[in-house]
């Protein structure tokens, strides 16, 4: 076999999994432990992860750490943030994670590891890479992450549908008097009340970091006939009303009709309506807060 027979065997192998192979799938198509060596020296070659090995000029991401991850561990199921990442959810968390069977020794630097014996049904296979489902990855996140970081995945796999509140309720009852199950059931109860309240509580957070003042949720607004609704975020003083639309949960063409009734009542009232939705919320936080400030100074102006 010549050494241009080689590197054919084993692009067209690196080909189906990004590029990626292992030294013992290198030693399989010809290359000797000296060539690989000296690939690696030359700088031809670079280290992904442990065995696992690339052509020069790859770009290493947390993607394709977490794809080399299973290659190294081959019984390993790649999970929490790393099937997160893989299910295309922003995480904060860069290292790759893996559940492998209890009993099961895995050292590799920025690895972490879980061992747990997991279910068929947590499993998932996409593009040749296995992964627990999405409903168990938001578990996994949710019951280790801080409210907020978890918060926010939990809203944007229901906003993207990739679960459902029901789904997400299912499975904390299933785990309950398990690992994280208290903070699993405190995250239940942030979301009790719907997509609208997830929405909502990005806002309300902005606001406060920013410390934005004189505002109110859910603020009861009145005009000669009565009730107009309640504004998702009221400053009642200057008559402002900050409402927030792209919610998780689909709103129906009814909900839809009747926010847009309510908005006009409250212009005929006299308030000013800023209305933002879930991408500018999850996407631009700070515009929507500079936003709010400016129409808020303008009205104050006239509101001395």
């Amino acid at each position: 076999m010549t050494g241009n027979d080689d590197h054919l065997r084993l692009d067209a192998l690196a080909a189906t999994r990004g590029g990626l192979f292992t030294r013992v799938e290198a030693r399989g198509c010809g290359f000797s432990d000296d060539r690989i060596r000296r690939r690696v020296r030359r700088g031809d070659w670079q280290v992904v992860l442990g065995p696992v090995l690339a052509r020069a000029g790859r770009t290493v991401t947390p993607l394709l750490r977490d794809r080399a991850a299973l290659l190294a561990v081959p019984d390993a199921v790649l999970s929490g943030p790393s099937a997160a990442r893989r299910y295309g959810l922003d995480v904060p968390d860069l290292r790759t994670r893996l559940t492998v069977p209890p009993g099961r020794q895995v050292r590799l630097a920025g690895v972490a590891v879980r061992r747990e014996r997991l279910d068929p049904e947590d499993l998932n296979l996409i593009d040749g890479v296995l992964l627990t489902t999405p409903v168990r990855t938001v578990v996994d996140c949710v019951r280790e992450w801080s409210p907020d970081q978890a918060d926010l995945l939990l809203d944007r796999a229901l906003q993207r549908r990739l679960i459902t509140y029901e789904d997400f309720v299912a499975r904390v009852q299933a785990m309950v008097g398990r690992h994280g199950s208290p903070t699993l059931v405190r995250a239940v109860s942030r979301h009790a009340h719907g997509a609208r309240s997830a929405a909502e509580r990005l806002l309300v957070q902005g606001l406060r970091r920013g410390r934005l003042s004189g505002w109110q949720a859910n603020l009861a607004v009145y005009d000669t006939e009565g009730l107009i609704g309640e504004a998702d975020i009221g400053f009642a003083e200057i008559r402002l009303a900050v409402e927030v639309d792209g919610r998780a949960w689909h709103s129906a063409d009814d909900r839809f009709q009747r926010d847009r009734a309510r908005q006009n009542r409250l212009v005929r009232a006299g308030w000013t309506v800023l209305r933002f939705t879930w991408r500018d919320l999850t996407e631009d936080l700070p515009g929507v807060l500079h936003q709010i400030r400016t129409v808020r100074h303008r009205l104050t102006a006239r509101h001395p």
